[in-house]
């Protein structure tokens, strides 16, 4: 019991001084202004746009779908109006949401950032997660036609802990082991499943609530929330993590 309290009381000193809610708004606005235009842009020059892949991920309902569709645009106007220097700007964009997950993780695993030398990292970083969201956005709907959920979340929770198993160890330039980051990779993978399963049961009606309240910008406080939810998890995943290796870690005789 004691040794359970003092896991407990380490694992909350971890979150004060990380700063959870702070750190967790700042990814997410990272992510809004930075990762969210590059996403869209890549779909537009696949075909497809955003409200087909927030359909395909959320589930959103036909309302849902259409108040969506009142504020993004075609995927032919999308396209048409960038430039070569707005792809340097996008490009720009997405590293430095890699330069906040590495400092997120360095922070949680008390590892130095090494400055300029880390920028090849985040930029392989950025490549592997554009891989892993087109492999995501193929698999997820074939999986859900051949097993339905169950077999979604199978693949889902599996999948994100490797991606995000193989981003720790990126990012943190190989400082860590696979094994000791493994507790974080499974307590992300976890995280993000519960995460994905609420937002694709609340999604629908936040959208169209907030639609209704305050029209276009209601879509951007709903994003926005599942923005905020994927800066927890990542921060969560890592911390509990960490505090289950420390907890189990072989003491000194």
């Amino acid at each position: 019991m004691r040794s359970q309290v003092r896991g407990m009381a380490a694992f909350l000193r971890r979150l004060q001084a990380m700063d959870v809610a702070n750190r967790g708004m700042l990814f997410a606005a990272v992510l809004l202004f930075c990762v969210v235009p590059f996403v869209i842009v890549l779909q537009s020059l696949a075909g497809r746009s955003a409200v087909t892949k927030m359909t395909e991920r959320f589930g959103l309902t036909q309302d849902a779908a259409k108040a969506a569709g009142h504020v993004f645009t075609s995927p032919s106007s999308t396209s048409s109006t960038f430039t070569g220097l707005s792809w340097v700007f996008l490009i720009l964009g997405g590293i430095a949401a890699a330069a906040v997950l590495q400092e997120l993780y360095e922070r949680a695993f008390d590892a130095e950032g090494r400055g300029i030398k880390d920028k090849p990292r985040q930029i392989l970083w950025l490549g592997a997660a554009v891989a892993a969201a087109a492999l995501s956005g193929w698999a997820q709907p074939w999986l859900r036609d051949v097993g339905g959920p169950a077999l979604a979340g199978v693949a889902s929770l599996a999948g994100s802990t490797a991606f995000w198993w193989f981003s720790m160890w990126l990012l943190l330039a190989g400082r860590l082991t696979w094994r000791q980051l493994f507790p974080s990779a499974l307590a992300t993978g976890i995280c993000w499943l519960g995460m994905e399963i609420v937002f694709r049961l609340t999604m629908s009606n936040m959208i169209t609530s907030n639609y209704q309240k305050y029209g276009p910008i209601g879509l951007a406080f709903a994003l926005m929330a599942f923005l905020l939810a994927i800066g927890l998890v990542i921060i969560l995943g890592a911390i509990v993590g960490v505090a289950w290796r420390e907890r189990h870690a072989p003491t000194a005789q």
